[in-house]
């Protein structure tokens, strides 16, 4: 029973990777292979901003060009934002413009798009590396996963719109605006919609943004400080390293609180190595589990360095999941750089319009 215990709980956690996997690659997919498609068919010529398209508390920029032919043309961008900054009157952007929808555009020096789809992808194949390595695919994977998508379906099939409801796609292009042209009544000048707004709003905006910068900058320097530590010492146990093969003897249990006050038990493996001194030697591994990814017998390959076998040994999981970790801490600090700079550039462009 322990046994089928287990072996539920691990195909359960190892779906529910390939799933977290598959959403992450999918919408980096999207998000990269939009903006290769833009960037590889595009048109690209320089525009001038001539106003903004607001909506739903974002702005999208409208672009004046001028085509091959010499006609003057607007487009209006397909990416918006709710800062107002760098969307300035008459400001002149490098352009790129929809090859089958001449009043749609993106500006050709942004690459907001390929980072996010990065950041997606990044953990994408984190979670299925770990889903092929941490777990053995068995007959209880294949059941899990047919009960995981059932379950799925039938909560897809109840969110769907009813037929009879949904919109055309002449309709879905005309609320989208997409090949019509841009309805110039609805444009307005950045500085007039800055002007309008209450003026406490106007100096409220700043000062927020200037207060929760340094605190997002401060944990990225934290979380930046602690993958370089992580990963320099894991790359001088890769180079200077010793492996070795290993057996788990136990599991260790820990009891954590998470900061949604529920509590668990992880499970970390004892293995139990013998160095090329012959000296047994016995550790508790850093990575724990709930549902344990380990079980006593457990043969593993141990990496440790010959002369602290006892303070620096590790289970090899393979060069990519060693390095997950540090790696993880990496994407989760560039991505806190990014909120960072993004808020200050917001706060510093409000600033300077107040």
């Amino acid at each position: 029973m322990f046994d089928f215990f287990i072996s539920s709980a691990n195909a359960y956690n190892q779906v529910g990777l390939f799933l977290g996997a598959a959403c992450c690659l999918g919408i980096g997919g999207l998000l990269l292979g939009n903006a290769l498609y833009w960037r590889l068919h595009s048109h690209r010529t320089s525009g001038t901003i001539i106003g903004v398209i607001a909506g739903n508390g974002t702005y999208a920029p409208v672009y004046r060009y001028t085509t091959p032919e010499g006609e003057s043309h607007e487009a209006r961008s397909n990416v918006s934002s709710s800062g107002t900054g760098g969307n300035e009157t008459g400001r002149v952007v490098p352009l790129m413009i929809a090859a089958h929808n001449p009043s749609s555009a993106r500006a050709a020096n942004s690459y907001w798009l390929e980072i996010i789809g990065l950041v997606f992808v990044m953990p994408g194949l984190v979670f299925g590396y770990v889903a092929l390595t941490a777990y053995p695919v068995t007959p209880m994977t294949w059941i899990m996963g047919a009960l995981m998508t059932l379950y799925l379906v039938e909560r897809g099939r109840r969110t769907l719109i009813p037929k009879g409801q949904r919109l055309s796609i002449d309709e879905w292009k005309r609320q989208h605006g997409t090949g019509a042209s841009i309805d110039l009544a609805q444009v307005k000048r950045i500085e007039d919609i800055i002007a309008a707004a209450p003026q406490l709003a106007t100096r409220a905006q700043p000062q927020q943004a200037r207060k929760s910068a340094p605190v997002i900058g401060l944990f990225a320097i934290i979380l930046a400080a602690l993958g370089v530590w992580q990963g320099l010492r894991l790359a001088h146990l890769e180079a200077a390293g010793v492996r070795a093969p290993g057996q788990v003897v136990r599991l260790h249990e820990e009891w954590s609180s998470g900061s949604s006050g529920s509590s668990h038990y992880n499970y970390y493996p004892i293995v139990r190595f013998r160095t090329a001194e012959n000296e047994t030697i016995e550790f508790k591994d850093s990575i724990g589990s709930n549902p344990p990814g380990y079980r006593s017998g457990d043969k593993v390959t141990v990496l440790y360095l010959a002369d602290t076998p006892r303070g620096n040994a590790m289970i090899d999981r393979g060069l990519l999941w060693n390095w997950a970790m540090p790696g993880g801490i990496f994407v989760a600090a560039l991505v806190l750089a990014g909120i960072f700079f993004t808020v200050l550039r917001g706060g510093t462009a409000r600033t300077a319009t107040a």
